[in-house]
């Protein structure tokens, strides 16, 4: 039986324990090798996927064009020079898409897609590979300030509100997300104030289902230079790490790319050593689940798609696998 690329590399990494592996604290290592084949396996799926989503939907939303350009910029800043030039040309469509006037609902298109304007600010803030333009920027935060609700929340973009956890949980996830998005590109009393107001809505907040809270909570206490929050939300994210190393997007659900993406990604970005035992565990994780094209299979995260394969969750999974992956490259 042939084995996937990615299950041969793992064996690979197994095996060569010396001097090309090294072992910290008797527990073994993932090789650079390993992880760069990994997310180069995935980078063609990536694009053919998201290409045909440009072609097919003329549509920036549902977590699609923004996390292609964001991968592919973060593969850019990882030395995989090939990517940059693609990120560019997919970045300079989704800004134009997003700021096109929509005749049907006379609004900037953009305003019905905030969680998108987010991640674009996200994957594409100051000193990445391929920036977002100062101007660019300042539009999309006036789009953000502009659809904060009065409470101080936003609500959720698209088909996001009929995911499988609870309606407020989403919104208090993508508020969070737009508050990371304001942190990075916004700064001016108007911002600062917009950021108050969803302070005090999200403190709030009850007990959360989903993995993704605790490890965009964990990003923004990060940001915030707040502590407390951010020790006691590290811990919560290590303590539901599953035993294959990997997270599920519900917090009792099996473990998925989505999920231990995002968790990853939380966890290098806020500074855990590479060589920390939850890191290393996930990138096995990660390496050792991925198919033979490059995807990571994920379940639907709306309630009537939940327990069946979803494409859209399998292209959302597969880039947020990728771009944690490269986040945990040193």
């Amino acid at each position: 039986m042939r084995l996937p690329v990615s299950l041969s590399l793992l064996a690979i990494t197994a095996c060569c324990l010396s001097p090309s592996a090294a072992r910290a604290d008797d527990k073994l290592t993932v090789s650079a090798e390993a992880l760069r084949n990994t997310v180069a396996n995935s980078l063609p799926y990536l694009e053919t996927a998201g290409l045909a989503w440009i072609e097919e939907k003329d549509c920036v939303s549902c977590h699609r064009i923004s996390f292609q350009s964001w991968s592919y910029n973060a593969a850019a800043g990882r030395g995989f020079s090939e990517t940059e030039a693609k990120a560019r040309t997919w970045l300079d469509w989704s800004v134009a898409k997003s700021l096109e006037p929509n005749l049907e609902t006379e609004k900037i298109s953009g305003e019905t897609n905030i969680d998108g304007l987010s991640q674009l600010l996200l994957g594409h803030r100051a000193g990445t590979a391929v920036p977002m333009k100062k101007i660019e920027q300042q539009q999309f935060v006036k789009l953000i300030l502009k659809t904060q609700l009065e409470d101080g929340s936003w609500v959720a973009a698209g088909q996001l509100p009929m995911q499988k956890r609870p309606k407020r949980e989403t919104a208090e996830v993508s508020t969070m997300w737009n508050l990371l998005a304001l942190h990075t590109a916004g700064d001016s009393t108007e911002v600062d104030a917009a950021i108050e107001r969803a302070k005090a809505w999200l403190a709030e907040a009850k007990p959360a289902v989903s993995s993704e809270w605790h490890a965009v909570r964990l990003l923004l206490a990060d940001m915030e230079n707040n502590e407390s929050v951010r020790e006691t939300e590290l811990e919560q994210l290590r303590s539901l790490q599953r035993e294959d190393g990997g997270w599920g997007w519900l917090i009792d659900a099996e473990s998925d790319a989505l999920a231990t993406g995002q968790a990853l990604y939380a966890l290098a970005a806020v500074g855990v050593d590479p060589q920390d035992p939850a890191i290393v565990r996930a990138q096995q994780y990660l390496i050792s689940t991925q198919t033979e094209d490059g995807s990571w299979p994920v379940h639907g995260t709306k309630e009537k798609k939940k327990d069946q394969i979803e494409e859209t969750a399998t292209y959302w999974g597969t880039a947020w696998a990728v771009i944690a992956l490269l986040e945990t490259m040193e």
